[in-house]
């Protein structure tokens, strides 16, 4: 059946004995990795975790029930684990539903086609938890971010969400290591509950994001033609995803910051109000590139990222090149606004 993250949580504190298969997949491969952790890590530390190809169902369809029936040599409790599940694995699914009740099955996928006969049965049969993982944006950061910080004791302070998130590029995995690793540093638990603010960011080295992307960045959403082409020449291979997903963010951040300002207060007004969600050496930078782009300008921005992120991932570094071409055009868009004003 189809299920969300929150029953994945409760499946990972107690797997329910009427459910035989957990079923992650979706666009965001990171998260669905993720929760396979947390699941797996659910189930306790001697759990017997017997791992699976999903390219090696096809060939012998009965791999899985067999892996999911055989008896364990200590007695022990055991999982049987499945990255990489597609279409090819329908037989070896349907063979472990009609087989006897066995060991718990974890399956890991990416996106179905659409169509998919094996999505449609995970999605419809009463012993699977099929649950899809959408990639995240920086306006799922707050309530991503505080999903994982409470059972470590940590309480964020404005603005960390988003400067965890963005310092991660969104991977959820990434996110959450870095929030155990905050949380070792702060001593926290859920009995004994700390906040965690900006400066202990700083402390560990977490600012607002990617260092070495600021810079490009700053000259492209401020209209710096000259600092933005001398820089973006010498992003090395394949810094063009990275980099658009950075630009993406905070075009995001901008279009929120512009409702502000066009609803009658300045951008000094709109970046000083945000208080330590915006890092101090990033203010100047936002308060000019708000007072350059409109939300229709914003708008055409982002439909444009996406679409170039869009043919790095179909053309490989072959697209860097287009992806080059528009940053360098989103440039001059700021440079021109510039001169407008």
């Amino acid at each position: 059946m189809k299920t969300d993250a929150a029953r994945i949580a409760a499946i990972a504190r107690a797997w329910p004995a009427d459910v035989r298969l957990v079923l992650l997949h979706g666009p965001d491969e990171a998260a669905s990795r993720d929760m396979a952790g947390q699941v797996t890590a659910g189930l306790g530390a001697g759990v017997t975790i017997t791992e699976l190809a999903g390219n090696a169902l096809k060939s012998d369809p009965q791999a899985l029930m067999a892996a999911a029936t055989s008896l364990s040599m200590f007695g022990d409790r055991e999982l049987v684990r499945v990255d990489g599940l597609d279409d090819d694995a329908l037989a070896a699914v349907e063979a472990l539903l009609e087989g006897p009740p066995g060991h718990p099955v974890l399956a890991v996928a990416g996106s179905f086609k659409k169509g998919s006969k094996l999505l449609t049965l995970a999605d419809k049969h009463p012993t699977i938890a099929a649950c899809i993982n959408y990639e995240a944006s920086l306006r799922d950061a707050g309530r991503l971010l505080g999903d994982m910080a409470a059972p470590l004791g940590l309480r964020l302070e404005r603005g960390v969400p988003e400067a965890l998130f963005e310092s991660a590029g969104g991977d959820r995995m990434i996110m959450r290591r870095e929030l155990e690793k905050y949380a070792l540093y702060k001593d926290s638990s859920p009995e004994s509950p700390k906040q965690l603010g900006a400066e202990d960011l700083a402390a560990l080295g977490i600012a607002t994001g990617e260092a070495e992307l600021f810079a490009p960045i700053a000259a492209i959403t401020t209209g710096d033609v000259a600092e933005a082409t001398d820089l973006i020449g010498r992003l090395p291979d394949g810094t063009a995803i990275p980099l658009l997903r950075a630009l993406e963010r905070r075009f995001a951040q901008l279009t929120l910051l512009r409702t502000e300002v066009d609803g009658g207060d300045t951008p000094a007004a709109v970046v000083e109000g945000q208080g330590k969600a915006i890092f101090w050496k990033e203010k100047p930078i936002i308060i000019k590139a708000l007072s350059l782009w409109s939300q229709p300008a914003l708008a055409a921005a982002m439909g444009d990222i996406l679409a170039a992120e869009r043919a790095v991932k179909a053309s490989g570094s072959l697209a860097d090149l287009g992806a080059q071409h528009l940053l360098l055009d989103l440039t001059r868009r700021a440079a021109v606004a510039g001169r407008r004003r």
